[in-house]
């Protein structure tokens, strides 16, 4: 994946250093696959429009909660904490100016944690809870030195879809990692049914700020911190061959900071 990313980076630059500006059609002349014309595209795109693509990591920050099930104040049963578990990952961009200090964004938001149980010596973990989905972003621009440097500061939302991975061993039924290797790590069920979390999608608020750079005439280089207010809500059950049966509710905290640089081509 981390290839992938340099080799798209490496177009982007390699398409920015062109001398000639983007045009999306056959020239003036064109009869045939015209895509807009020249007027079009000074008008509406030309140095408005940017797509890219970069590297992000987010960090929960709200992630641990009192350790009292019976009063309803986990998470959901006994889980009482998360533990950050993102990985560097890939954030698309794409960006439109829509006026001299406003500019609108696409992007892809994230997050992922190892959820944490109080009701044994290791607290161990029944799985991760996960996150992502496209984020909209209402930014206002301030140029800078000769409008190479942009700074933006934003408010958006982003629709976050949810999920959780069981492990294995708890999915089954299982008391422990242990007790379940010690059955020979069977597939099936030890009481004829499976244990699950299901994570509803949820939509999050966002506060952004960050700068932006063009060193060439058709590159810019991002740089963004994002805060995202997320608390989907959560179901544990146990499902078998007659659907899911709901045990108890809950929802998940999962307030995180995103910072992200991404590099991107302007048309």
């Amino acid at each position: 994946m981390k290839r992938i990313t340099c080799l798209v980076l490496a177009t982007l630059v390699a398409a920015a250093s062109a001398a000639e500006p983007p045009y999306w059609f056959a020239g003036d002349d064109a009869t045939v696959f015209r895509l807009v014309s020249r007027d079009f595209h000074e008008t509406w795109f030309q140095d408005r429009l940017s797509v890219g693509v970069g590297a992000g990591f987010s960090t929960l920050t709200n992630a641990k909660r009192s350790k009292n099930k019976s009063g309803g104040k986990t998470f959901v049963g006994f889980i009482y904490k998360l533990e950050d578990e993102d990985e560097l990952g890939i954030v698309p961009l794409v960006s439109y100016w829509a006026a001299d200090h406003v500019r609108l964004s696409l992007t892809w938001d994230s997050v992922c944690g190892k959820t944490r149980n109080y009701n044994t010596s290791n607290h161990h973990s029944d799985g991760n809870v996960e996150a992502g989905g496209p984020a909209f972003l209402f930014e206002g621009l301030l140029p800078l030195a000769n409008d190479e440097v942009f700074l933006h500061a934003g408010v958006g939302l982003a629709w976050e879809f949810g999920d959780f991975e069981e492990s294995s061993w708890w999915r089954l039924g299982y008391s422990s990692s242990v007790a379940w290797r010690d059955h020979g790590s069977p597939s099936l069920p030890a009481s004829g049914y499976y244990r699950e979390i299901d994570v509803d999608d949820a939509l999050g608020a966002i506060l952004s700020a960050g700068a932006s750079w063009r060193p060439l005439e058709r590159l810019e280089i991002d740089f963004s911190l994002r805060y995202v207010w997320l608390e989907p809500d959560c179901k544990y059950g146990y499902r078998d061959g007659n659907g899911f049966v709901v045990h108890s509710k809950g929802d998940f905290t999962l307030d995180h900071l995103t910072a992200a640089a991404t590099v991107s081509y302007v048309f």
